[in-house]
């Protein structure tokens, strides 16, 4: 069973820009709420209570003031800083303590599933 979740939610945002030279595009609202509560919601329906997310240097305050520390939630969110975006693999490599030797679901900040893709999701990773 996977316990624990990686939420990437870095990169340069410059498909949206100039919008996202003031805000990450993760925290830009998706009718009723930030993008980053979607990809979120997918981890706590699988049951994924640790939560590590991945933000932009710079930009952590931003985060933790629309999702301190998760326990109000139910979950535990810890926070890390990418100094660059380098890609999905770097997520793997920054998050080695938060991972050890735990089975760990990834998931990019700036996907939001909505309908049967969360049901998916959830059964893939409790198998």
């Amino acid at each position: 069973m996977i316990k624990k979740g990686i939420i990437l939610s870095g990169g340069l945002g410059t498909r949206m820009s100039p919008l996202t030279k003031a805000v990450n595009k993760q925290l830009l609202p998706i009718y009723d709420k930030p993008l980053i509560f979607y990809p979120l919601s997918i981890l706590m329906l699988a049951k994924i209570k640790d939560i590590m997310i991945v933000v932009n240097k710079g930009q952590l305050d931003q985060y933790k003031k629309i999702l301190p520390d998760g326990k109000n939630l139910g979950i535990k969110i810890n926070y890390v800083e990418q100094k660059s975006p380098k890609g999905l693999p770097d997520a793997f490599i920054i998050g080695e303590k938060f991972i050890g030797k735990n089975n760990v679901a990834l998931i990019l900040g700036d996907n939001f599933f909505m309908g049967k893709v969360y049901l998916i999701f959830c059964i893939i990773a409790q198998s």
